[in-house]
């Protein structure tokens, strides 16, 4: 928990993490990109739509080309039914984000699982678990999926 023994920062889509005077570098899109793979499962499986969606995404928010996101989301995939420890180095990437990079990130989960217009339990369960990853405190994570159900409520 001592913040001070780790520095994270971003450059371009690579994570610098420094800690006790040894450096790593992760890629950030390793992050978002298995998040939102994670949340568009959450239904159980990958529509069209939400794969366009994560495709916009990733080539808008990280400056890739269709053929690199696409790339990047097929090994999210695997990386998903795959690596045991998933969690927990996604949560060690998602220490060095900033507030407002934690935000964006955070967004981006939200947009994708409003792309079909339904939530369902699934997704709600995933969301949790994205926000858990980054980080965010149950009342931010409660409170964003509020919104999303008032959101799709309010066209009733």
């Amino acid at each position: 928990m001592d913040s001070s023994t780790h520095t994270a920062r971003f450059q371009g889509t690579s994570l610098f993490y420094e800690e006790a005077g040894s450096r790593h570098a992760f890629d950030a899109s390793i992050l978002i990109s298995t998040l939102l793979v994670f949340v568009a499962k959450g239904d159980g499986s990958i529509s069209e739509l939400e794969t366009g969606k994560m495709l916009d995404m990733l080539t808008s928010c990280l400056g890739e080309g269709n053929a690199e996101a696409m790339q990047q989301l097929s090994s999210a995939a695997m990386t998903l039914a795959n690596d045991k420890d998933i969690a927990f180095k996604l949560r060690e990437i998602a220490r060095g984000l900033s507030e407002d990079e934690t935000e964006r990130v955070f967004g981006l989960v939200l947009d994708l699982a409003m792309v079909d217009d339904v939530l369902d339990s699934g997704e709600v369960q995933a969301i949790k678990f994205a926000g858990q990853i980054l980080g965010l405190s149950q009342d931010r994570i409660h409170s964003a999926l509020r919104s999303l159900a008032a959101s799709r409520g309010s066209s009733s």
